[in-house]
């Protein structure tokens, strides 16, 4: 029997049971292993092994996995300590992650829009090197928006807008947004120097995503690898944030709709020239992300619609949360469930 190690630094998830429970289907056992018990010498490790006839977790001790599917994130300052055992991990020949994760915001910009075919759909970005470089951009454009270039679920974005001369600055901090109002260049260039020193940035014109309410709203779409080894799109939803949010993100409140929303009552025309475009970003972004920078099983893209219907790509997960599977129907949550097993057998045929 196969045996795939799931790396949590949390407690079983349902997402996770769920998967052991297919997983026992398809001839695959499901581990779960904190990265806390790993260290480059490890043979063996303890964690949680399914037992599928019982349907419990229970602590046990056993070999290292042949296959990975890693759960964490390594964004705090805690989690980073733990980062290392997991890399030593990716090294060993007989161990296989089923993705290998993304690199920082700026290295995946400088790759993916070497693609022709997806390039129009991300938004000009650049790197934030000084605040005299930034503020020098507010003659071509009053409103920006700096993301921390290791940032997730919208956490540290700052929304810096120029009015009358002063600068209305809001900052990310879930589940709110804190308001900063700095009235000259050197008052902003002090407060944002402090950020820099910890944390490094990439800066992008803000675009205006927000509903006729001031509701911040994007698409995320959701893609696995299935047992072919194809990327297939599972399902598709708009999130909401809270009014006059900067973003849209559930980890800070927002909630989940139907994509219907945003395409009922649309002209035909427009309705079709959405879906073709989102068509493209679907058949070309997985695949070049795959082929330029390191293969994945899953995938959430962030997609903003602004009020002309122009697509733009906000966000790339390798590891995106699983809140979005309620909104498929019950066969196509089976199908989520049933992936990483799945894939899982489809890597160990390749191997064999």
């Amino acid at each position: 029997m196969i045996t795939l190690g799931v790396l949590s630094f949390s407690q079983p998830t349902f997402y996770l049971t769920k998967i052991a429970d297919h997983a026992a289907k398809n001839g695959v056992m499901i581990c779960i292993i904190s990265p806390t018990q790993l260290t480059e010498s490890t043979s063996h490790v303890s964690g949680l092994m399914y037992t599928s006839d019982k349907k419990e977790w229970k602590d046990s001790t056993f070999p290292i996995p042949s296959f990975i599917y890693d759960r964490c994130y390594y964004g705090t300052k805690k989690a980073q300590l733990f980062k290392a055992g997991t890399d030593s991990l990716k090294l060993k020949e007989n161990v296989q992650f089923l993705g290998y994760g993304l690199p920082n915001k700026w290295e995946v910009y400088n790759k993916l829009t070497s693609i022709p075919e997806i390039q129009a759909f991300f938004p000009l970005t650049k790197k934030l090197t000084s605040v005299t470089f930034f503020i020098s951009h507010f003659r071509q454009q009053k409103c920006w928006l700096i993301k921390p270039i290791n940032g997730s679920q919208g956490r540290g974005l700052i929304k810096v807008e120029r009015i009358e001369g002063q600068y209305i600055v809001k900052e990310v901090v879930q589940p709110g947004e804190s308001l900063y109002i700095f009235r000259t260049d050197n008052h902003l260039r002090n407060w944002l120097h402090s950020r820099m020193k910890v944390t490094e940035y990439i800066f992008q014109p803000f675009l205006p995503l927000q509903n006729k309410r001031d509701v911040p709203f994007d698409l995320r779409i959701f893609l696995q690898k299935n047992e072919e080894g194809n990327w297939t799109e599972r399902v598709r939803c708009i999130r909401t944030g809270p009014k006059n949010h900067i973003t849209s993100n559930l980890a800070g409140g927002g909630e989940m709709l139907p994509f219907s929303v945003i395409t009922n009552g649309l002209q035909r025309a427009k309705r079709e020239g959405l879906e073709k475009k989102l068509q493209v970003i679907v058949d070309y972004l997985p695949t070049a992300i795959d082929q330029t920078i390191s293969p994945l099983f899953e995938l959430g893209i962030d997609i903003g619609i602004d009020p002309d219907y122009n697509l733009w790509i906000l966000d790339i997960n390798s590891k995106p949360g699983h809140k979005i599977v309620t909104m498929a129907s019950p066969s196509v949550q089976a199908e989520i469930y049933e992936a990483p097993s799945k894939y899982c057998s489809y890597l160990s045929s390749i191997k064999r």
